[in-house]
């Protein structure tokens, strides 16, 4: 294997490391810091000691972020934003460095820790431009698909409408036709932000018609069939109507972990009694089969509320 290939390697598992290294918290180590000018005989058995080939990776970790990382590539280009806090870690650096020569791991721990702290600083002072885009980006994807999810729940569940009942919810929806055309043209003009701040207005045009129409009359289809069997394609179309609404709560109202885990109770229930009720219909006992997906609905309502939802009794 070539020398070039194992110095990429080795770069490769660096900056791996670097990530985690990067994250480490450094509150412990910066009063150690302010104390060296006014101690600096204290007593290192005092404090936690690392190891030798720990301070040495570390060493190796710093040093190649300070000569071959983005950041320094950037710094020597003349960032301004960048040249004074690298400047300041090549300090710490050849200070821990100093300190590890002398055999004081303690004090070359502590300035590795405030180097990479001084880098991560750094780092977030110069997000790149690409990678804030593809953000911006990946969020008003996010949102749109969220969108069109909405939207395919509001025509299932508008199909059992009476037509005047249709209409009303229809022309509470139509505004979202022209948030999202305008989102669309900010998107191709690159304006992401100020297209997913629209597309969120349609997020909450579409939770509000959905919570109304759910709280309302509306929602009690008409109810005249002709066979039992009938009735049970109706209730199972309900059924899946509120399982439909069901990843909507949850993105929606975002629950803790209690609440989710309480929800995800009454979504199992619901699941299991609707697959009783199918194999009750498919035996061609509609009657008891309604039955079962009468409670099964009810399972999910109760989730529904749980999660903050306002759904029918």
């Amino acid at each position: 294997m070539g020398a070039g290939h194992s110095s990429g390697a080795a770069t490769g598992i660096m900056y791996c490391k670097s990530e985690a290294l990067i994250r480490r918290a450094v509150v412990l180590w910066l009063p150690l810091l302010a104390l060296i000018a006014s101690a600096p005989a204290l007593a290192d058995d005092a404090l936690t000691q690392p190891s030798r080939e720990e301070i040495m990776q570390e060493l190796q970790l710093v040093k190649m972020l300070l000569n071959n990382s983005p950041l320094a590539e950037r710094a020597r280009n003349n960032d301004e934003k960048l040249k004074q806090p690298i400047a300041l870690a090549r300090t710490l650096y050849t200070r821990a460095n100093d300190a590890f020569i002398a055999g004081n791991m303690v004090w070359a721990g502590a300035f590795l820790n405030e180097a990479l702290s001084v880098m991560e600083d750094a780092a977030r002072l110069a997000s790149d431009p690409l990678q804030v885009e593809t953000k911006q980006r990946e969020r008003y994807a996010e949102l749109l698909e969220d969108v069109r999810a909405f939207d395919a729940t509001y025509q299932d569940v508008r199909k059992g409408l009476p037509p005047k009942d249709a209409k009303k919810y229809d022309a509470e929806i139509e505004p979202t036709r022209d948030l999202i055309r305008r989102a669309q043209n900010l998107m191709r003009d690159g304006q992401y932000p100020e297209g997913s701040e629209l597309l969120e207005k349609v997020h909450a045009i579409y939770i509000s018609v959905l919570n109304e129409l759910l709280s309302s009359t509306a929602f009690v289809y008409d109810t005249n069939f002709k066979t039992p069997a009938e009735e049970y394609e109706y209730e199972l179309a309900r059924y899946h109507s509120y399982e439909e609404l069901i990843p909507i709560a949850r993105d929606q109202f975002k629950p803790d972990e209690s609440t989710l885990k309480l929800s995800e109770r009454f979504v199992q229930d619901a699941l299991t009694t609707q697959g009783d009720a199918e194999k009750q219909a498919a035996g061609g006992d509609h009657p008891a089969a309604i039955k079962k997906l009468q409670e099964a609905t009810k399972r999910l309502q109760t989730a529904l509320r749980t999660m903050g939802l306002e759904v029918p009794e």
